[in-house]
C-alpha cells in the first residue's frame, strides 16, 4: 500500500491506485480551500460567538444534536456546497461526463462523553461498502477547522483485501433510508443499524493528517474507523464520494472481500456535468431489481 501526496497520474491511473488500496493526499486544489472557508462561515454563524471547536464547552448533547439537526441538512443541499464539490472534482482532473458524485456530507467529531450517537455518530471498523457503496466508491476527505492525531480517522491497510468478521449482514441500504429520518433525536442511543467489525483490533493504523486546504481519497473499501476524541477540541470535516460511469459498467473497483449487506446507493450518485442520476434500468440490470416497498433514495418525508 501506498500514500501519494500530488501523484502525476491521469484519473484511469490515479483510480487504479485508489482501486488497488492506495491512499491519495491532493494539496493544490483551489476549490478545496474555498469549500473549507465556505464551511467556516457557516460554523462561526452556527456556534457564534463561541470557537466551534470549543464549542462542546457551551452545548449540551442534546442543544448541539437539535443545532447539527439544523444545519446539517442545509448545508448538504446548498447549491454553493454542490457547486464547490463539482470544481473540486473537475480541477483534480476526473471528467465530468464520466463522474458522478454524492451530495458533501459535514462530519463532527466531539470529545468523548460528549455528543457521539445519532447526527455525531463516532464510526467504529468498518469499510463504506458494507454500507451498500459501490465498489468504484472513491471517498473525499478534508478537514475544515484541522484534525489531530487524536480526534481524526485511522486506516487499517493490511485489511484492505482481507475479510474481516462482520456485521454487515444485518444491513439494507433501502430499510436504512427510512431509519435515517429521526437520526438528529438519536441523543446517548443509535436505533440505525450500523455496519462494523466484529471484536477487532488491527494490529497496525494509520492516521493521514492533511492540513486544511488539502483532500484525501481513499477507496470505500478501505477498513477505517473515527478515532475516539481524547483531545479538548471538536473537530469538523466535510467528505463526498465519486464512482466512474465506466467502472461501474465494466465492474473495474476495489475488491468487496466480506461484504454481506444489501441494497445499494448507486441512485445517490449525481453526474458531475448536469446531475443527472444513474439510469434506473442499467442499476437493475447491475445491482437486481429492489424490493416493491424499498425507499431507494433518502428522503425525509414520506418514502417512496
Amino acid at each position: 500500500m501506498s500514500i501519494l501526496v500530488d501523484p502525476d497520474l491521469d484519473p484511469a491511473e490515479l483510480r487504479g491506485v485508489l482501486y488497488r488500496g492506495g491512499v491519495v493526499v491532493l494539496t493544490r486544489l483551489g476549490a478545496v480551500g474555498r469549500l473549507v472557508d465556505h464551511a467556516r462561515r457557516q460554523l462561526a454563524d452556527l456556534f457564534a460567538p463561541h470557537d466551534p471547536r470549543h464549542a462542546h464547552e457551551h452545548f449540551d448533547a442534546v442543544e448541539m444534536a437539535d443545532m447539527l439537526g439544523s444545519w446539517k441538512p442545509a448545508f448538504i443541499h446548498s447549491t454553493t456546497s454542490t457547486d464547490l464539490v463539482r470544481a473540486i472534482v473537475e480541477e483534480a482532473g476526473f471528467p465530468p461526463e464520466g463522474t458522478h458524485y454524492d451530495l458533501p456530507k459535514p462530519r463532527t467529531s466531539f470529545p468523548v462523553g460528549h455528543l457521539t450517537t445519532g447526527i455525531a455518530y463516532a464510526f467504529p471498523w468498518h469499510r463504506d461498502l458494507w454500507y451498500g457503496a459501490p465498489a468504484q466508491q472513491i471517498n473525499w476527505w478534508l478537514p475544515v477547522l484541522g484534525a489531530d492525531e487524536d480526534n481524526s480517522m485511522s486506516f487499517d491497510l493490511q485489511s484492505f483485501d482481507r475479510q474481516v468478521p462482520n456485521s454487515s449482514g444485518g444491513f439494507d441500504y433501502y430499510q436504512n433510508n427510512r431509519a435515517r429520518r429521526d437520526t438528529a433525536s438519536q441523543v446517548g442511543h443509535e436505533r440505525q443499524a450500523r455496519p462494523a467489525a466484529l471484536h477487532y483490533r488491527p494490529a497496525h493504523e494509520l492516521v493521514v493528517l492533511p492540513p486544511p486546504g488539502s483532500i484525501l481519497l481513499f477507496a470505500g473499501a478501505h477498513l477505517h474507523r473515527s478515532v475516539p476524541n481524547t483531545s479538548a477540541r471538536s473537530r469538523f470535516s466535510v467528505d463526498f464520494r465519486t464512482v466512474d460511469v465506466a467502472d461501474v459498467v465494466h465492474r473495474r473497483g476495489a475488491p468487496a472481500v466480506d461484504v454481506m449487506c444489501s441494497g445499494t446507493s448507486i441512485r445517490d450518485f449525481r453526474r458531475v456535468v448536469d446531475d443527472r442520476t444513474f439510469d434506473e434500468d442499467l442499476v437493475r440490470q447491475l445491482y437486481g431489481p429492489p424490493p416493491s416497498d424499498a425507499m431507494l433514495i433518502f428522503s425525509p418525508g414520506a418514502g417512496r
